[in-house]
């Protein structure tokens, strides 16, 4: 029998998935562990109530106050760690320089990015910023998901601040306003997703439900039934990993590909994940690969799984949208499924259909072939292109969503010069390669927590690039 229910007892504090713990900043002080028992915790050592349940007024105010700047840069960098070391063994292709454009597009979000969130907030509104998260309650195939929304701060403000910092290029007091900017449009578009007072799924217990009631129960009518080893589930399992290294690759092996929410029990026990392949992203130049007629923008698949027949203990919906669970392998205990398709990204909710688990092979050679002319094509460009190519998936679609929803995608792009890379970081590409910066230093600082360092306790609110004190 499963036990996975325990888990979200007050009381609970959850299994380990891993035997690492995190030190961070917190020299002096206990190391902390990875799951629900590391969110009890940062909640604990916290100095503000800003990783509490906070209300609609908290959301719609202006800015943090230090205290709740650095509680968030200290969850938030906790909250790296823990995502990171569980999908430490991921498969990556091995011909995409990876670390290098992660470093670099992580400089470049939080130095450009500010600007075009506010100019975004401006335009739209703070009640308008918190409305783009709440189109996602009742939306499959959005990437207005967790892991967009929480790169927004963990990648933005947090790594791409925290390289900074590694690279002496800024110093702790530095860039206070635009970090506000950057965390605001966060907590603000991830409060209007879930509506239940968190923002992060670690604050839930890695639970991420925020679809309507109505939503759920039309997905799970359309769900196919099998038998775990049937030809129909194995069908369906390979449809899942062809469209999801499609998605990886389209997205230059990183999971802005992929998106999941849950897990949904089922009104007989079972438990459903919805998952968002996005195997043909149209901003990018090389998705032309993907042929449209046969690669939609987004597969989304509803996974059912049996917890009492595999003896769930844990499952995990973490922040960058991956599904885990104790015992590991949830796949062989798939007992249904279901495919949507979403043609475009801006494809009406109502124009996008579901396709038969028959079907699903037809579906395939399309998947590979476009997979098989992105290997070609990538295995053809240079370093230096692949770095580039790799800084714009992350820079321009961690908020390319939130833009388009809010109409401020072509007024960035021309007023704002929004594919333009910043000067400083173009310099910084040198620098990279110096003293194994992006292969030694940012492990170091970034993925271990460690670079992190807290904003002044008395820094001014308004200092930034443009205000000095």
């Amino acid at each position: 029998m499963s036990t996975y229910k325990d888990r979200y007892k007050d009381a609970d504090n959850g299994l380990r998935f891993q035997d690492l713990v995190y030190q961070g900043n917190f020299k002096g002080m206990d190391p902390v562990p990875d799951g629900i028992l590391g969110d009890k915790v940062l909640r604990q050592r916290a100095k503000s109530k800003v990783l509490e349940k906070v209300t609609k007024e908290d959301v719609l105010r202006d800015q943090f106050t230090v205290n709740e700047l650095n509680d968030l840069n200290n969850y938030l960098a906790w909250n790296i760690w823990d995502v990171l070391v569980m999908r430490a063994t991921e498969g990556v292709s091995g011909m995409i320089p990876r670390q290098e454009y992660e470093i670099l597009a992580f400089m470049q979000e939080f130095l450009r990015w500010p600007e075009i969130l506010e100019m975004t907030t401006n335009e739209v509104g703070a009640q308008g910023v918190i409305d783009i998260g709440a189109t996602a309650r009742r939306e499959i195939g959005t990437k207005i998901n967790c892991v967009h929304d929480w790169c927004i701060g963990a990648v933005g403000f947090g790594m791409g601040r925290c390289g900074l910092l590694a690279l002496e290029a800024i110093q702790p007091q530095d860039y206070v306003r635009e970090s506000n900017t950057i965390l605001k449009f966060m907590q603000r578009i991830l409060w209007g997703k879930r509506q239940d007072g968190y923002i992060l799924n670690s604050q839930d217990r890695y639970r991420c439900r925020i679809h309507e009631k109505d939503v759920i129960q039309n997905l799970a009518g359309q769900i196919e039934y099998f038998e775990p080893g049937s030809e129909k589930h194995d069908s369906f399992v390979r449809f899942n990993a062809a469209a999801e290294l499609l998605s990886f690759l389209d997205h230059y092996d990183c999971r802005l590909g992929l998106g999941d929410t849950g897990p949904y029990e089922l009104p007989d026990g079972k438990i459903m994940i919805i998952r968002d392949l996005f195997t043909n992203e149209e901003a990018y130049d090389w998705s032309d690969v993907c042929d449209h007629e046969k690669v939609p923008h987004c597969y989304t698949l509803c996974l059912v799984i049996d917890p009492d027949n595999m003896a769930l203990d844990e499952i995990r919906v973490n922040d960058i949208s991956t599904t885990f669970t104790r015992p590991k392998n949830y796949i062989e205990h798939i007992v249904g499924g279901a495919v949507f398709v979403r043609e475009k990204w801006d494809t009406p909710m109502g124009e996008v259909y579901p396709i038969k688990i028959s079907e699903l092979d037809k579906r395939l050679e399309g998947i590979q072939q476009a997979t098989f002319k992105l290997y070609t094509k990538f295995s053809r460009m240079s370093r230096r292109t692949l770095i580039t190519n790799g800084m714009y998936v992350y820079y321009i679609d961690m908020i390319l969503p939130h833009l388009r929803l809010a109409g401020t995608y072509e007024k960035a792009c021309k007023d704002y010069e929004f594919w333009e890379i910043d000067q400083r970081v173009s310099n910084y590409y040198y620098d990279i390669v110096k003293r194994g910066f992006a292969q030694a230093t940012v492990p170091q600082k970034i993925f271990s927590g460690e670079g992190y360092l807290p904003f002044p306790d008395d820094v001014s609110l308004t200092r930034s690039k443009y205000y000095w004190k």
